[in-house]
């Protein structure tokens, strides 16, 4: 019976330690959410002096040296590993988001955004290359890999090296090559405050402040006739005095009355046509008014640079539209006043667009003619 019962207790022993063993093998990280509440925060980390010049592979398979990708430059880099399920996936999301907030940058070759595998005997270039098409990366990430020895050397160097990769954070650091202060940060928090974060260490651009305009009209973009995307504001207003109407291609009554109108407004301004003067008509009909449509339909009355026909997706259409006072529920119902501004003066004018061409062009000149003083 005694020996019966020591049979008992090891059996009890060896499933307690099975569960406990398969309870540590289905872990993998921390979850995300949980993640996101670490308090990570940022920090200073020092500078980058004493990390080793490790050689390393990108997921395209091409033999770099650490140095190499980050001298001079401002830097983004994360860690991952190919077959984590929580955090990693919504961490490569999440830098990936951050890259299109600083694509100027990117662009411009002045941030490099580096992804390390922390698990190198699994993640083979041709595995992290795979893992990030998930995410539609685009040009500007760099993925990277290499011998376990030297991954581990540098993990530990940059303070991120753990003995179990299913316990690593979700680790973004920041900063820029040959300067003492880096910064360490959660990389699941809001790309928007990590990207306000990697702009402190560019040289400080003289930034203006969004005037009055540009808050009201906003950036929303647009599309012109030549597929081309139009910042409401920057690109087509500021600085600029703007005869704006609303139209569309396949209108039969006021629409080419009003366009010919503006043809003839086009001759008038000459050169002042896309350097003091811009034309913006802004199609109510998204739908059927693509850019090859506009470019068609612009042909036809000779538009010249600085008359611009404008469409763009619907949200973004119809919230300009808004804006400048032209938003109708069918497009029939469109009006035919010409808004006139001068975005310099802020002096604004309405004019009926089917009115004498020689009484429009009065008041287009006035609006253009104001002294602000």
């Amino acid at each position: 019976m005694k020996q019966i019962k020591c049979i008992s207790l090891l059996i009890l022993l060896l499933i307690s330690q099975l569960g406990i063993s398969q309870e540590k093998k289905a872990a993998c990280c921390v979850p995300a959410e949980e993640a996101k509440k670490k308090d990570i925060t940022q920090f200073s980390i020092g500078g980058m002096k004493k990390v080793p010049n490790i050689d390393l592979i990108t997921q395209y398979g091409e033999k770099v040296t650490f140095y190499e990708l980050i001298q001079g430059k401002v830097v983004a880099l994360n860690f991952v590993f190919t077959t984590c399920t929580t955090i990693c996936p919504p961490m490569g999301a999440n830098f990936v988001h951050l890259k299109k907030l600083m694509s100027e940058r990117v662009e411009s070759s002045e941030l490099v955004m580096l992804t390390i595998s922390i698990d190198p005997a699994t993640d083979t270039p041709e595995r992290l290359a795979a893992w990030s098409e998930s995410f539609e990366p685009g040009e500007g990430w760099t993925l990277l890999t290499g011998k376990v020895k030297d991954i581990n050397g540098l993990l530990k160097k940059l303070e991120v090296y753990t003995s179990l990769k299913e316990e690593h954070a979700p680790i973004v650091l920041m900063g820029k090559e040959g300067e003492d202060n880096w910064v360490r940060a959660n990389g699941l928090a809001d790309p928007r405050e990590l990207a306000a974060t990697l702009n402190q260490f560019f040289d400080a651009p003289v930034i203006e402040e969004p005037s009055a305009d540009q808050n009201y009209f906003t950036d929303v973009v647009l599309l012109d006739q030549n597929g081309e995307s139009k910042k409401l504001y920057t690109d087509l207003m500021k600085g600029k005095v703007v005869i704006i109407n609303p139209f569309f291609t396949e209108c039969t009554g006021v629409c080419p009355v009003m366009n010919e109108n503006l043809k003839r407004i086009q001759e008038h301004l000459g050169t002042k046509l896309g350097t003091e003067v811009n034309i913006i008509s802004l199609t109510v009909d998204y739908e059927t008014d693509t850019p090859k449509a506009l470019k068609k339909y612009a042909d036809e009355y000779g538009a010249q640079d600085g008359w611009y026909f404008i469409t763009g997706e619907k949200d973004n259409i119809e919230f300009a539209l808004q804006k400048l006072g032209k938003k109708v529920e069918s497009r029939e119902a469109h009006d035919s006043v010409f808004l006139v501004g001068n975005l310099n003066t802020k002096l604004w004018k309405k004019v009926n667009g089917l009115a004498p061409i020689d009484d429009i062009i009065e008041i287009i000149d006035s609006v253009i003619n104001d002294n602000e003083n």
